[in-house]
């Protein structure tokens, strides 16, 4: 029994910012494992890394539940179709980016019109709820007495 891990496989994947690891390794007592290590660049100096080991004794149970949640993937990705070629989701193509002085405008006029929420949400391209967290933050509507509390 030697005293340290043997590689048998090395991969790699990068996706935008975060590399993910792939190793295959011997431990010092014989077993096997995979380690799956997450490299998520946080600064110019720095990574954050998160690490995930699965034991030859769970692999099986595991691998099937991986392979179904890649099949079940795929079938949503096919039942949703292709995204746009910008990489937006197309209904919410707003979603997590800054609010501008003209979205606030509309949002306001539209509100103070009386348009439903998810009409606005539509016409700004934002979902429901982040319609409804703006009106909050502009103070147009009253956030719910448990989120006041929780914020406070």
């Amino acid at each position: 029994m030697s005293s340290e891990n043997t590689s048998l496989f090395s991969g790699r994947v990068t996706a935008g910012r975060t590399t993910f690891f792939i190793d295959l390794r011997q431990a010092v007592n014989d077993r096997f494992y995979i380690s799956i290590t997450e490299s998520r660049r946080i600064s110019d100096s720095g990574f954050d890394q998160n690490r995930i080991f699965l034991f030859e004794e769970n692999l099986e149970e595991i691998g099937s539940m991986i392979a179904k949640a890649s099949e079940d993937l795929k079938l949503a990705v096919d039942k949703r179709g292709e995204l746009p070629q910008d990489g937006s989701s197309g209904k919410y193509e707003r979603s997590g980016k800054t609010w501008t002085e003209e979205e606030e405008d509309i949002l306001r006029d539209e509100f103070s019109k009386g348009t439903e929420r998810d009409e606005i949400a539509l016409l700004l391209k934002r979902s429901t709820y982040a319609i409804t967290l703006r009106l909050e933050k502009m103070e147009l509507i009253e956030a719910p007495k448990e989120e006041k509390a929780a914020v406070s």
